[in-house]
């Protein structure tokens, strides 16, 4: 081999500039998207258990397990946000394991399945975990209407459904800005594939 077809050898081997690049931004975006999900699945994480550990420890405190209604309701409220919980965990878990450093197709494949599966959750559970909840806050109601003054009892119930409609609404924003974080990277993997 001659020095010029050692050079041309050479030179045929450098890489394109443009797709190491394009390719390095979008696994830089990959990596910070990845970074904020996982944030925001351990804050879900940190405030459903403390809304558990809350309510376990009134119902504890309170003995409210004589009464088969609200223990019905306090089941339900409780272990609406335990299913959640495990789902939660499990997801994280998932998502922490995403390899983001492989070829681009299995992190296009990777981050499909993953965002197929938080549909699913959002869709479907989310729904599910809110309703029982909701249900089970009903039925206490009229206890709670029987221990506590009028005044109270309407607090109670105003600011409880102030707490929804606000609870509803940072749902809605949260899983919408995660449906749309993993589109865009969805989207950023088959535009570099050329899918």
């Amino acid at each position: 081999m001659t020095d010029f077809e050692h050079i041309q050898a050479l030179w045929k081997q450098q890489p394109n500039t443009n797709q190491p690049q394009s390719a390095l931004a979008v696994i830089a975006k990959a990596e910070t998207s990845s970074k904020r999900l996982l944030a925001t699945h351990r804050g879900t994480l940190f405030v459903l258990s403390a809304t558990v550990l809350l309510l376990a420890g009134y119902f504890w405190v309170y003995g409210t397990t004589a009464n088969q209604t609200v223990l019905v309701a306090s089941l339900l409220m409780i272990g609406s946000l335990l299913v959640r919980i495990a789902v939660e965990y499990v997801s994280y878990r998932r998502l922490a394991h995403l390899k983001l450093h492989t070829d681009l197709r299995t992190c296009l494949a990777q981050t499909r399945s993953f965002h197929r599966a938080r549909q699913r959750i959002q869709l479907m559970l989310t729904p599910v975990s809110l309703s029982c909840y909701v249900v089970g806050f009903m039925m206490l109601l009229p206890y709670v209407k029987a221990g506590v003054s009028e005044g109270f009892y309407w607090y109670i119930v105003l600011s409880g459904s102030f707490f929804l409609l606000i609870l509803c609404v940072i749902i809605y924003r949260q899983i919408r800005d995660e449906m749309r974080l993993l589109a865009q990277l969805e989207e950023s993997y088959t535009t570099l594939l050329g899918d």
